[in-house]
């Protein structure tokens, strides 16, 4: 008896335990509606332009936003035919604003009535973020995480980038200087998520990965865009 006691007493333990090293990984997960984050571009390099080349133009360093993150470019030659023109550089990023689709849309839906009451008050957000910019075109770029087909991900990713630009639309961003674009499970955030773990918990791991980047171009003519205000950088 004394046996069985000490056995079960031990069981209790390790729930216990188990169940404290649960509720701690998932503490340090924000809930849905706070993920929303601005990232303005580090300040740009210093580079030396090597003499000119003949059939040549110096296209210079720049930063883009590529998986997820800035990468710097570096100053580049590009092969010029005889009396065409030079091409224009890459439009400079100005800023990314990221928010996370499951605070946008319940999950694996897409559509305009899918929206959340959240992810209005968050696109409202983001629209007076533009209105305020003097930005030459905007990408909407669509992620999902790595459940699923890919096709299916690509299809769902599409849909949510359409339906974040019309949503913009409505809040008065013009729509012909908005691309929507849908990357399905490219570019993931996360690294650490297992597909060993219970299947929602592996959801809710892979929850940055489920995400919708606002990319805004500066307009021609400008090297960088003016970076944003210091409380606009900060997660809500």
């Amino acid at each position: 008896m004394k046996q069985a006691n000490s056995r079960n007493s031990a069981r209790n333990r390790l729930r216990r335990i188990a169940a404290a090293l649960v509720a701690g990984w998932f503490a340090g997960i924000a809930p849905a509606s706070a993920q929303f984050w601005t990232f303005a571009p580090p300040a740009p390099r210093r580079e030396i332009v090597p003499p000119s080349r003949l059939g040549h133009a110096w296209v210079h360093g720049h930063w883009a936003w590529q998986h997820g993150r800035y990468v710097w470019v570096p100053g580049h030659w590009i092969l010029v035919a005889r009396g065409a023109p030079v091409p224009p550089p890459p439009p400079p990023v100005a800023e990314v604003m990221r928010l996370s689709a499951d605070a946008l849309f319940a999950f694996d839906r897409a559509s305009l009535a899918d929206v959340l009451p959240g992810g209005h008050a968050e696109i409202r957000h983001v629209a007076a973020n533009l209105n305020r910019a003097d930005f030459g075109h905007v990408e909407v770029r669509g992620y999902t995480d790595r459940i699923g087909s890919v096709a299916h991900n690509m299809q769902l990713s599409q849909r949510r980038a359409d339906s974040v630009k019309a949503l913009l639309v409505q809040q008065g961003i013009p729509a012909d200087r908005i691309d929507a674009i849908g990357f399905g499970m490219q570019d993931p955030i996360t690294t650490h998520c297992s597909d060993a773990l219970p299947r929602d918990a592996l959801i809710a791991c892979l929850q940055p990965d489920r995400r919708v980047e606002i990319v805004t171009f500066a307009r021609p003519g400008r090297r960088y865009g003016a970076p944003p205000s210091s409380a606009s950088r900060m997660p809500r």
